[in-house]
């Protein structure tokens, strides 16, 4: 019997797409007369499908048959059905397998060419329209999927070239290891990687950050043996804010530099709805990202009248109760904000002092100076182990 497996990759909402929902399924070996294919195509009907066929060793005319089956099926509901990684092998064995008068699954060259390819359909049907209040969140995740999945692949490459790795594949399992280790997003240690020389050949993995104390904190009281993770470092932000201000409800966005998007990193008071809606935000439709924008405090006296939010968010922020409030940018070692944090209050006009004013830019220095710490020290520490762990695979 042929060796063949599939797995899911991905799987999210995604509104604007006829199914509501679209799934990433790779597959690998030999899928043989294709009946495991066929299986697996059948339990993902609820969803949209995008096959990666990049693991397959071949493309028999009979798994070719089925794909072409369940794409006239898809299409019959306004469905698509996307296969991405198509060596030229398999797209032969497609296209002579492909019925007459079909047009056949969509073929895209990678992953990321067709998760693409199915958000502009979800967000505009092609027509470049903005994605709906419901949409924006799943597209921008996507979007940061897509960028952190090339990254990755690149981060791949640089090391198979770099340490003379087996594969890809090993690759990966060391940049899985070493991301688990320090506790670091996958795609942060490979952007970190591809922006780092290479080391010398007796040196260490990265080039030196720069001190490796913490900074002081006055929020964090006194240092305790061990830094808090940054988890706790922001939720204790937020804890601080929210003291200075006698606000109930705040959260905390820090900035992807990949797009200059914010996402929601912290909380507090704020109903599921609101976390849901700025969970991720582009930077052009709120205060916040005014913030990011223009590097200075925004203060908003009554969100019913503020000419900042676009009307999805002030719907979400009335929901929630918030008619006032301020918005402060953490300041990054270039110069530009690398997050915001805000207070809400439930009544227009909230007034803060001079004396609130000051303590918040105060808190915000102290918690640039740490992040900017804890990303150098933990970065290189990851640098160091993926070096070493390198060298001896």
């Amino acid at each position: 019997m042929p060796n063949f497996s599939c797995r899911v990759v991905l799987d999210l909402d995604m509104p604007g797409l006829p199914a509501g929902r679209l799934t990433v399924l790779a597959l690998y070996g030999d899928p043989g007369v294709g009946t495991a294919l066929e299986s697996a195509l059948a339990g993902r009907r609820e969803t949209e499908l995008i096959v990666d066929l990049g693991g397959l060793d071949r493309l028999s005319p009979d798994a070719a048959e089925i794909l072409h089956r369940f794409a006239a099926a898809d299409a019959a509901r306004d469905r698509r059905l996307r296969l991405a990684g198509c060596s030229a092998d398999t797209a032969a064995v497609l296209a002579r397998a492909r019925p007459a008068g079909s047009a056949g699954p969509e073929l895209h060259p990678t992953v990321p060419a067709a998760l693409a390819a199915a958000v502009i359909r979800a967000a505009g049907s092609g027509t470049g329209a903005a994605p709906d209040a419901a949409l924006r969140p799943s597209a921008l995740r996507l979007r940061h999927r897509l960028l952190g999945q090339a990254g990755v692949a690149r981060a791949q490459g640089i090391l198979v070239e770099r340490y003379g790795l087996r594969d890809l594949r090993t690759a990966d399992t060391l940049l899985r290891g070493v991301a688990r280790t320090h506790r670091l997003p996958r795609a942060v240690l490979a952007a970190s990687l591809a922006g780092t020389p290479a080391p010398a050949p007796s040196g260490p993995g990265a080039p030196e950050y720069g001190r490796h104390t913490p900074p002081a904190v006055g929020f964090l009281g006194p240092p305790g043996d061990r830094p808090p993770t940054r988890t706790a470092f922001l939720d204790a932000l937020r804890d601080a804010v929210c003291a200075v201000t006698r606000a109930r409800m705040a959260d905390v966005q820090l900035v992807d530099r990949a797009d200059n998007s914010l996402w929601l990193t912290s909380s507090c008071g704020c109903p599921d709805a609101f976390v849901r809606f700025f969970a991720v935000i582009d930077t052009g439709t709120t205060a916040c990202g005014a913030v990011a924008r223009g590097r200075e405090r925004v203060v908003v006296d009554d969100v019913v009248t503020a000419a900042c939010f676009d009307e999805d968010a002030r719907a979400v922020l009335l929901a929630a109760h918030s008619r006032s409030l301020q918005s402060t940018p953490i300041p990054g070692a270039d110069g530009r904000p690398q997050g915001v944090f805000s207070t809400h209050h439930t009544r227009p006009g909230h007034a803060y002092s001079a004396a609130e004013l000051d303590a918040l830019d105060r808190i915000a220095r102290e918690a640039g100076a740490w992040l900017d710490w804890h990303r150098a020290t933990t970065l290189r520490g990851a640098l160091d182990d993926l070096h070493r762990r390198a060298r001896s695979a």
